[in-house]
């Protein structure tokens, strides 16, 4: 375990996650320590730039999925967005004197197109010892997913109707939505279970036999990682290794045995980054 400091400015924009910085990585919160190495979460406008650009010190960025949209899309100069930043330039300032880190091999190619060399590593923001090898097989296997802010669009919950609709003997677990989405799908094989604290879902989502990630931009989500380290069989639009893709979805009923391989592959590579100092 490395002993110097290494500071970590979080974006507002992306809330809490399962932990923090301080408990997962040993970072320690950043306070405009200009020459200290620190780690920028999360880029999601001129703020968050602003704060990089001045900072004198090592710069690495972790790149979290939607802030590289944001990015490329030209941040905003005022609130309607008719005046952007292209971000060519901000790109070009970023690939010399930053080192960016992203989590699967989408937002790499997306960097990559503008000219932002990265490097691949998978997040968990979790306590991982707290997420044992649970698996018990199904012959009529649970799914669950989530949304947040109720972006039903962004997290691709639109498909849902037609993939319990193929795959009849499926239950779909419906998460984080302050609506009823299942009753607008109208099928006795999904279930909308809301809002609900997250030790519950934590809870309930251990008996189940994977999560279903529909984001077709994302970083590597909290619920594939948590359905990996359950040695369950997560199905992902973004394919990573040791997960089922959506065509693949039908195949869950006949993963009889835990996956035990994709949980040791994430407890592998989790949260291996240059300022993360409890690896």
């Amino acid at each position: 375990m490395q002993s110097k400091v290494i500071y970590c400015h979080w974006s507002p924009t992306l809330g809490n996650l399962e932990n923090s910085h301080q408990e997962v990585w040993g970072t320690t919160e950043y306070e405009g320590d200009r020459d200290e190495s620190t780690v920028f979460v999360g880029l999601y406008g001129l703020p968050d730039f602003y704060k990089l650009w001045r900072h004198k010190g090592k710069k690495w960025i972790f790149w979290c999925g939607s802030d590289i949209r944001y990015f490329l899309n030209g941040y905003w100069l005022e609130d309607k967005g008719d005046i952007r930043i292209d971000p060519k330039p901000l790109a070009e300032w970023i690939n010399k004197n930053c080192e960016s880190w992203v989590e699967n091999l989408v937002e790499y190619e997306a960097l990559k197109d503008i000219g932002i060399k990265s490097k691949i590593c998978p997040s968990f923001l979790g306590d991982v010892t707290k997420f044992e090898v649970n698996y018990q097989w199904s012959d009529r296997p649970k799914l669950y997913t989530s949304v947040s802010g109720n972006n039903y669009e962004l997290y691709g919950w639109y498909k849902i109707r037609e993939l319990a609709e193929k795959n009849s003997n499926t239950e779909f677990y419906l998460y984080g939505s302050t609506g009823d989405f299942a009753q607008c799908i109208g099928l006795s094989n999904v279930f909308d279970k809301g809002q609900v604290p997250k030790e519950q879902m934590n809870e309930e989502v251990k008996n189940m036999q994977g999560a279903l990630r529909l984001v077709e931009f994302d970083g590597f989500s909290e619920i594939i990682a948590k359905s990996l380290l359950l040695g369950q069989w997560p199905v992902s639009l973004i394919k990573y290794p040791y997960t089922l893709s959506v065509e693949e979805l039908g195949m869950l009923k006949d993963k009889k045995e835990p996956n035990i391989k994709g949980h040791e592959w994430l407890l592998s590579v989790v949260n291996q980054f240059p300022w993360n100092l409890k690896k």
